[in-house]
């Protein structure tokens, strides 16, 4: 059965979909099948790991009948198999978010009818805040990941999809929990500090990451590269691979009973 780790942000600008396609990259580093999805419509996990030229197609094109599932997923950058959200209009995809509220077990289903080894790791992006897509996730989620920065504002939002997590997967077997992750730590700044240590004490070992400031990482992504495989060397690819090794004991230990058997 496969795990699924949905990364979830009560704001934009934290780093999430980098975060997703640079953890995707060091699990597959470790040798566990991954499956990237993008359930963001910003679409822009591409960036990071599809291969050239960009994809057009995705989810999307599945959702709109064009294209099945299989035609959709691509082998990416990094080890990985990325599905990218795809391209909809504004009509589109008001249609595809009523027709998820409607369908509470859209993407358990669509799993189902994936053949994914026993192994299998599916790191999903999604949007910032509360929305049908996240929803989506966290109903079938092993676990779930929150990037925070140090600041004030992630401090203060980070509750509203706390809720979130609480009323779709805290209650369901096989949820491994919340996980936090603190991005862009500036150590300089003593604003980032105190706050730094103030989730410190109150996340403890939920918090299994602290990602220092990197210029490697933009410089990554202008290369549509992992920052693992483009300076390996650098802060960012070690702090990254501290993360994993951290999160690794919570993937394993989840219980995957909540997946539908496979097709």
């Amino acid at each position: 059965m496969a795990t699924v780790l949905a990364l979830v942000a009560s704001k934009g600008g934290v780093g999430k979909t980098t975060l997703v396609a640079n953890l995707a990259a060091a699990l597959a580093r470790q040798g566990r099948p991954v499956l990237a999805l993008d359930l963001d419509p910003q679409n822009a996990l591409r960036l990071h790991l599809a291969p050239q030229p960009l994809p057009t197609n995705g989810l999307a094109d599945v959702v709109l009948g064009r294209i099945g599932w299989r035609q959709s997923m691509m082998r990416g950058r990094g080890g990985v198999v990325l599905l990218p959200f795809g391209q909809l209009d504004d009509e589109q995809l008001v249609a595809f978010q009523q027709s998820l509220a409607a369908q509470p077990d859209w993407l358990a289903q669509a799993i189902e009818g994936w053949t994914l080894p026993a192994d299998a790791v599916v790191v999903v992006d999604t949007p910032p805040g509360p929305s049908v897509f996240l929803q989506q996730v966290l109903r079938v989620a092993s676990l779930a990941l929150m990037p925070l920065l140090a600041d004030a504002a992630s401090f203060a939002t980070r509750e509203l999809v706390e809720r979130m997590v609480d009323k779709y997967a805290l209650a369901r077997a096989g949820f491994g929990g919340l996980l936090y992750l603190v991005n862009q730590v500036a150590p300089e700044r003593r604003l980032a500090r105190d706050v730094l240590q103030r989730l410190r004490d109150e996340l403890g070992p939920r918090l299994i990451g602290e990602l220092h400031q990197d210029q490697a990482v933009s410089e990554a992504m202008a290369h549509m590269l992992p920052v693992a495989q483009y300076a390996p060397h650098s802060q960012a690819a070690h702090d990254i691979d501290e993360a994993v090794r951290r999160l690794l004991p919570h993937l394993d230990a989840t219980s995957p009973g909540h997946w539908p058997a496979q097709a």
